[in-house]
């Protein structure tokens, strides 16, 4: 038995990770909040005697001049204080601006609900900027409940200025989730087109990973490694960690470890933490750049103390094995529990090997069992292979034969070599099964195909 070191992220893994990333794009987008250039027709002086005189509109204007330093100094408290004024008598650029001012906790404590109020009041006097905020208020759920619908109206009355980029790639949002409005992918993607061709990086994003699952548009891999590479050669470490997994697997670029490693690397070194993670699986396995365990284990503590669950198991692995750190049982403990708190299997099977072997915690047999089986019913084929032999040898669990060649079957049937060696000696043997010599044949043979060794050797022992 031995504690098991996954492949670097296996491809469903991958899409997982991606869509993560996106929704967190999708939420993290802040650009529409900035503010927008206003034209400002009276001079500041004139404006100042306006305001004496109590026009709202005035106060609008001069409390945007104060808040953007436009021909004059910049003055956050004194915009936020004249724009409160103006918004309360009505005018509704200053509604807005203020709606903005609470958005961002600029000249005030931040309140998105004081936000939404305002913008709001803008917005039902027609003032079209504060659609986009509100569509965003309503789809993130900032200062209120989501609430999709509102979004949607919202967002569908801004997009009507073809020049608000921001709500086309948020209404392309809604079509591609089917929040408020019915799923539509192919208008999601009508949207997010018209927004990535107008330079929204966040749309870009999104249409290549359109292109790339065949999401609303045909599938086409080459396209979306070209919108990616594009972003990437920006600096956008997402689209730098997503090249990085095209080049990985051949998807829509030749296939390359050492490019892969290169954008996974360019990612990691900017924050990606699912690419430190990797950057730390391929200095570990040496792909795609030279093998080393110190690197390794430097990118894995990075991405660990990020909360990486897989960087916390390969971190709990070099402590296991000494990879870049002095072995130490004990921390490897800590940081598969870390990584078993979320159920992951390959944790929990790393730890069901300590406790059979008293590393790091005291030797536990039943306890060992019992964290097998939870990651076996998670479907890890490793552990339902090692969960058949304690039910065959009556290990931490009563003995059951029966029980250990349904394991063995459930785990060499997802392809696991030493089950179906394992499944095969039973068949051989009449082992919680019929003796069955062709059968025992056919899995020791597919174990062999594998290249399990002694599998090999015995499947020439069946007549």
């Amino acid at each position: 038995m031995s504690i098991i070191q996954p492949k670097a992220l296996c491809l469903y893994l991958k899409i997982i990770d991606m869509r993560k990333l996106l929704l967190l794009i999708t939420i993290s987008c802040l650009s529409l909040l900035s503010f927008a250039q206003e034209e400002i027709d009276v001079d500041i002086e004139t404006l100042k005697e306006k305001v004496e005189q109590g026009s709202a509109e005035s106060q609008g204007k001069l409390g945007y001049c104060y808040l953007t330093g436009t021909n004059v100094e910049k003055d956050i408290k004194e915009a936020f204080k004249i724009l409160t004024a103006g918004a309360k008598g009505g005018d509704a650029l200053a509604q807005y601006y203020l709606g903005q001012c609470y958005f961002n906790g600029t000249g005030t404590k931040q309140s998105y609900s004081k936000a939404l109020q305002w913008s709001e009041k803008a917005a039902e006097q027609g003032f079209d900027k504060a659609y986009s905020l509100l569509g965003y208020c309503y789809y993130n759920g900032k200062g209120t409940p989501k609430d999709g619908k509102a979004a949607v109206k919202w967002l569908k009355k801004a997009i009507e200025n073809e020049k608000d980029i921001e709500s086309f790639y948020y209404l392309a949002c809604c079509y591609n989730d089917g929040t408020g409005i019915l799923k539509n992918e192919a208008k999601a993607v009508e949207y997010f087109t018209y927004a990535a061709e107008n330079g929204h990086v966040n749309a870009q994003a999104q249409l290549a990973y359109a292109y790339r699952y065949g999401k609303g548009v045909t599938q086409n891999s080459a396209k979306a490694a070209e919108l990616y590479t594009a972003i990437a050669e920006k600096g956008d470490k997402d689209a730098q960690y997503f090249l990085a997994t095209c080049y990985e697997n051949g998807d829509g670029v030749a296939q390359s470890n050492s490019k892969a490693f290169e954008w996974y690397l360019k990612a990691a070194e900017q924050g990606n933490i699912e690419a430190q993670n990797t950057v730390g699986e391929y200095y570990e396995k040496g792909i795609g750049t030279t093998q080393n365990y110190d690197k390794a284990f430097e990118w894995y503590t990075k991405a660990a103390g990020a909360a990486n669950v897989k960087a916390q198991n390969n971190l709990g692995n070099c402590y296991y094995y000494g990879y870049g750190v002095k072995t130490d049982y004990r921390k490897a403990i800590e940081m598969y529990n870390k990584a078993a708190l979320t159920k992951m299997p390959e944790a929990l099977h790393n730890l069901a090997i300590c406790n059979s072997k008293g590393q790091g915690v005291k030797l536990n047999m039943r306890r060992s069992a019992e964290l097998l089986f939870e990651a076996a019913q998670a479907g890890y084929a490793p552990s339902q292979n090692l969960l058949g032999t304690y039910y065959l040898e009556g290990t931490g669990v009563e003995k059951d034969l029966k029980k250990a060649t349904t394991w063995f079957t459930i785990a060499a049937e997802q392809g696991n070599a030493d089950a179906q060696y394992n499944l095969g000696k039973c068949y051989k043997n009449g082992l919680g099964v019929q003796k069955d010599q062709v059968q025992a044949k056919q899995w020791m043979n597919k174990a062999a195909d594998q290249g399990h060794e002694q599998a090999s050797k015995e499947v020439k022992k069946i007549d």
